[in-house]
């Protein structure tokens, strides 16, 4: 079978998401299982690099790097990368392959209007209110008009998704019928037994550093647990824009908890286990999750997850078994205290071995046939 990707991001993009990672997951294992011929469109983010191939899936990128530093950005950069996603698929792909998937953020490729193989439209979210998180106005306000607009334009088309939210998110904004849903899986190894905490009670913050991921909320959340544990600490893990980090910093400054607060940034994924491993939980304060990778990521290593009702974390939290959800914060502050109290670290990663990423990607490759 001959596919091709539409995203908007490559697996070694250093802005890629969660959804990039499971999505390469699924597609590394189609190659290999069932050889498959994989191409993965996406933009450029390194200038002098058009192509390269990665577990047998080809990457090409297109246009230039898309960033959200600026409205004129937005307004150029974006546009320009979906025309070059539709002339490249006319004069390269068409009558070529045997399926098209396109995997929405936000804006979808529209691929219904002018794709004449499969389309298969794969969403971990519908982006919704997260607008308004992630960008000014008015490109939150257009956001939330084009994405309901588009969304329209799949109506008959096969939908995969990752949750039983995002299906009904996507219920309540059409009549859309074949929406199929396809956990993800974990690629991170489950440890053997919970291995010792650091010596302090710590949270683990483990994210993209960008507003609809919540770092603020995290920051204030525990500059109350530290009223509460005072030799407590947080490590905040994840990639982001300069001057937002910089925001953040400031935040923890007039809290005056930057002692206790370490930003890391990017680290390997030794040290991203490590941390995983000693940290007592992982908070998530994500406004909205496709799925919540991250929550069954740390529950491989024996460490349990508090987040927020919503979309996604519901999904991949089962209260007093792998975390808690939280209906506010105040709430989000005592789940923290009942994890201090009750541990969670066996039963979590028990319920982590669920899910297999050999299984999950072999019952997305039989949607596409």
């Amino acid at each position: 079978m001959k596919i091709l990707i539409l995203n908007w991001r490559s697996i070694t993009d250093p802005l890629k998401g969660g959804a990039e990672v499971v999505t390469f997951e699924h597609a590394k294992r189609w190659v290999r299982d069932h050889k498959a011929e994989v191409t993965w469109l996406c933009a450029k983010y390194d200038k002098n690099k058009d192509t390269e191939e990665i577990e047998g899936i080809k990457f090409e990128y297109l246009g230039q790097e898309l960033k959200r530093d600026s409205v004129l950005n937005l307004m150029i950069s974006f546009p320009i990368f979906f025309y070059l996603i539709y002339k490249t698929y006319k004069q390269k792909y068409q009558n070529k392959i045997d399926v098209v998937i396109d995997q929405i953020h936000g804006i979808p490729f529209l691929t219904p209007l002018y794709v004449k193989e499969k389309v298969v439209l794969y969403i971990h979210e519908v982006a919704g209110s997260i607008w308004d998180k992630m960008f000014p106005f008015p490109i939150n306000k257009i956001g939330i008009f084009m994405e309901k607009l588009f969304l329209k334009s799949y109506l008959g088309t096969k939908i995969i998704t990752v949750s039983e939210s995002t299906k009904d998110d996507l219920i309540k904004l059409g009549n859309f019928k074949d929406v199929v849903i396809v956990n993800n899986g974990v690629n991170t190894k489950v440890i053997e037994s919970p291995t010792q905490k650091f010596e302090n009670f710590t949270l683990l913050f483990l994210n993209r550093m960008v507003k609809m991921k919540g770092p603020e909320r995290a920051i204030e959340i525990f500059s109350h647990i530290k009223k509460i544990i005072p030799n407590s600490k947080l490590i905040m893990i994840g990639r982001g824009e300069e001057s937002y980090i910089s925001s953040l910093k400031k935040k923890i400054q007039d809290l005056q908890i930057d002692e206790d607060v370490k930003i890391i940034g990017f680290v390997t994924e030794e040290e991203k286990l490590l941390n995983l491993q000693k940290s007592n939980l992982l908070i998530n304060t994500s406004y909205k999750e496709g799925w919540g990778l991250v929550n069954i990521e740390a529950n491989t290593q024996g460490t349990p997850a508090v987040a927020f009702d919503v979309e996604g974390c519901r999904d991949s939290i089962l209260n007093g078994v792998n975390g808690y959800i939280s209906k506010n914060e105040e709430d989000f502050i005592n789940n923290i205290l009942k994890i201090k109290q009750n541990d969670l670290a066996k039963s979590s990663l028990e319920f982590s071995k669920h899910f297999n990423w050999d299984v999950k990607a072999e019952e997305f490759y039989q949607q596409l046939l």
